[in-house]
């Protein structure tokens, strides 16, 4: 019954995480996959789509969507791959890298702001328990689909 809990109050909080940043955010014309894409490159640098979706825990396919429609939007750039011919290396633009980060300086300032009545312990301790759980469903999924 907790578990259901949990995971409802996660779903809750995805919706309105999701419907904050879209009001906060005028203009962008993101989706949250293509924001995701330019947060994992952000963080993780230079990668491949194969690298990108097994990072997010989705299908190639998904990510190169993604992907095509940020490469149109010239917020990430395609290059060569020495490793792997028909596999390019995708890296955020100056131009995409500007904007996530500015999109994400804007948040943090927010954020800083909202009081939620929550210590900074309790929130380490949530993001450890979300990430404890994360981690069981990913091994449960590899588990069945081998």
């Amino acid at each position: 019954m907790r578990t259901e809990q949990l995971f409802e109050e996660t779903r809750l909080l995805f919706h309105a995480l999701k419907q904050w940043v879209e009001s906060f955010h005028d203009g962008p014309g993101l989706s949250a996959p293509m924001r995701g894409v330019l947060e994992l490159l952000l963080r993780g640098g230079v990668m491949t789509v194969p690298d990108m979706a097994r990072a997010r825990g989705v299908s190639r396919q998904h990510i190169q969507q993604q992907v095509d429609t940020l490469l149109e939007s010239e917020l990430v750039e395609r290059s060569a791959n020495p490793a792997h011919r028909r596999s390019p290396m995708i890296a955020l633009s100056d131009r995409g890298r500007a904007l996530i980060q500015n999109m994400r300086a804007r948040e943090q300032n927010a954020i800083s702001r909202l009081q939620v009545g929550v210590s900074d312990n309790a929130v380490e301790e949530a993001a450890q328990v979300l990430a404890a759980w994360r981690a069981g469903l990913q091994r449960d999924t590899e588990r069945r689909s081998t």
